[in-house]
């Protein structure tokens, strides 16, 4: 078991440390105000201790008693194990390899149009010297009732926007925004059915909410 645990811990820094290494690029409105942004996945230290999910993960009963949470998994390198660990959303459970996190292909372009579309119109032809990172958090269905004989899942997608302020330096604190629309619930099978078209159909639902509530958090984000 430790040698497992000792082994994902390690691909799954792998990941985030090549999360952390994505280069933003530059939105260039159409007063000249320019902003430069990343889609990236959430580190653990601005994810309750928990790493992203870079594909869909499935946590099903049984992971309860075999499946350590993600959040353990971070005490191998220094963690530390609290409590909330045990919470079934932090289970490890199986990621599914055909259903890639969505956050970069579907979200990320139509958040920067909106972006775009913001900075025309309140810019001011402003320059910004911080980056904002979008940053996808959670993605996962995980099972409503442990008792039922056949539970149903709760699909679940979250994603961060977070920039430190301007003026700021690499040891200012962020603005953070986060965005967990609704879990939505349903049997596994209809999950599964049709290669997961109910997941895909319901996390873009979610993400369309989530462009919303970034555009509600812009003023705050890109503060001068």
């Amino acid at each position: 078991m430790k040698k497992v645990l000792i082994t994902s811990a390690l691909s799954l820094t792998f990941l985030t440390g090549c999360a952390g290494q994505v280069k933003p690029h530059k939105i260039q409105a159409t007063d000249g105000s320019s902003l430069e942004v990343a889609t990236t996945f959430a580190l653990t230290d601005m994810n309750n201790n928990r790493y992203a999910d870079s594909k869909l993960r499935v946590v099903e009963p049984v992971h309860s008693g075999t499946g350590m949470g993600l959040a353990i998994m971070s005490a191998v390198l220094g963690g530390g194990i609290r409590t909330g660990d045990f919470d079934k959303e932090n289970y490890k459970g199986s990621s599914i390899d055909a259903m890639p996190e969505p956050t970069a292909l579907y979200f990320g372009p139509k958040a920067e149009h909106k972006i775009q579309d913001w900075l025309s119109k309140n810019g001011g032809g402003y320059a910004y010297t911080q980056p904002l990172k979008i940053a996808a958090a959670q993605w996962s269905l995980v099972y409503t009732d442990m008792s039922a004989t056949n539970s149903n899942y709760d699909l679940t997608y979250r994603v961060q926007f977070y920039k430190r302020p301007e003026g700021g330096n690499l040891l200012s604190a962020f603005v953070v925004a986060e965005c967990a629309p609704t879990r939505v619930t349903a049997p596994l099978s209809d999950w599964k059915a049709n290669n997961y078209a109910k997941v895909t159909q319901e996390t873009q639902k979610m993400m369309d909410a989530c462009l919303l509530e970034l555009d509600n958090q812009l003023p705050r984000l890109l503060k001068k």
